[in-house]
């Protein structure tokens, strides 16, 4: 029973930040329908289980290389609050299910694009990745060390950049066309969206107080109390103490001579001082570490591996991971304190739940199996 509870939103098969929109959406409770081709691709797992994006959706395949595939489609469309979609600019528009095509039939659907370049621009057109898209705004530049930049994961642009934004783009336009009653195309590009999360930096330039070098400033490990430490037994803690306050409990448990180490000390002293205290962090280990600063509000933390993390204690206590279908995967986020978001569906297999999607969404059983006959739905 989550918040988006009655929300039918139909989501084109597509890889990476389009899944993760719809997984936020669906762990909420709406109901995505993913609609699949009639012959699997290549999703690279060995299991449909392990497709976590995937996961709290329905699947229905849909030949929509043929007409009737395209109307049995439309009449999905017709009852939905949302459509969701990963082409290039103009696919869609061939296949006659574009925008114009769709907002006929549904005057109050909310028609998501995700797309790395966006709709429109010289780049339009053309193919790339998650660190195609974040090479242009800033974000690639800026992540790694002093002296080469390091692909973020797929963090920039795929997921915080292009799925985040989707999401909450189709859920203002949901919320628009309930007022208006009008739809509309949210165009959710991860050129936009990771540069949109790079405001704060953006700010930080034009001020001044912000460094267009990788390694010199507070947060992308410039600052002494803002990086991570090898210990004795070659794991990492990280420091990020950037409270006065708090400076006072990270000193007293690592010692510092305030002769020598400041809260206060300018950029200059940085390297310096970040070289002195990974002497003293090289002597214990990772865990001895953590145990020693247990007690101290200090901003100390061990970097937990992805094996090690859905174990740590204050994780399990939170639930932060969760186990479904025998796959360890996190939990949906954020909770809420009446209607709870949940997993209650491992990711389906291609085209899976066809016959139980169409039954519900209005058809009879001579259609389907007549569109079964035909090929025009189901794998084949």
């Amino acid at each position: 029973m989550g918040p988006l509870e009655g929300l039918k939103i139909v989501e084109l098969w597509c890889i990476g930040p389009g899944p993760f929109a719809g997984m936020l959406l669906s762990d909420m409770g709406a109901e995505i329908i993913r609609v699949d081709r009639p012959i699997e691709p290549d999703y690279g797992y060995p299991d449909p289980k392990y497709r976590t994006l995937w996961r709290n959706r329905k699947a229905v395949a849909i030949d929509l290389e043929t007409p009737e595939g395209i109307q049995t489609f439309k009449r999905l469309i017709a009852q939905a609050d949302g459509f969701i979609e990963g082409n290039r600019p103009g696919v869609c528009e061939k296949m006659g299910i574009g925008p114009d095509d769709l907002l006929a039939i549904n005057p109050r659907l909310a028609y998501g694009r995700m797309t790395g370049f966006g709709q429109t621009g010289p780049l339009a057109d053309q193919a790339g990745f998650d660190l195609s898209f974040i090479s242009l705004t800033g974000v690639a530049h800026a992540v790694g060390t002093e002296e080469e930049p390091v692909p973020p994961l797929i963090l920039g642009g795929d997921f915080g950049g292009g799925g985040t934004y989707l999401a909450l783009g189709m859920l203002a336009a949901i919320f628009s066309a309930q007022k208006t009653g009008v739809g509309q195309v949210v165009d959710a590009a991860m050129v936009d969206g990771s540069a949109n999360l790079m405001s704060y930096m953006y700010g930080g330039l034009q001020s001044g107080v912000w460094k267009d070098k990788r390694a010199s400033n507070n947060v992308d490990g410039g600052h002494w109390l803002y990086r991570m430490y090898r210990c004795a037994d070659d794991e990492f803690i990280s420091v990020a103490c950037l409270s006065p306050k708090l400076y006072k409990n990270l000193e007293s448990g690592f010692l510092l001579d305030p002769k020598i180490f400041s809260f206060k000390a300018g950029r200059d002293n940085w390297k310096t001082l970040a070289s002195k205290l990974q002497d003293i962090i090289l002597k214990r280990s990772r865990d001895e570490w953590v145990e020693h600063f247990k007690d101290l509000d200090a901003c100390v933390q061990p970097v937990l591996n992805m094996n090690e993390a859905p174990n740590n204690e204050h994780l399990k206590a939170r639930k932060t991971f969760l186990t479904h279908g025998n796959v360890v995967q996190p939990a949906p986020a954020p909770r809420f304190s009446q209607t709870h978001s949940e997993i209650v569906n491992q990711p389906p297999k291609n085209g899976q739940d066809t016959d139980e999607v169409l039954t519900d969404w209005g058809f009879d059983e001579r259609e389907i199996s007549r569109l079964h006959k035909e090929k025009i739905i189901g794998n084949h």
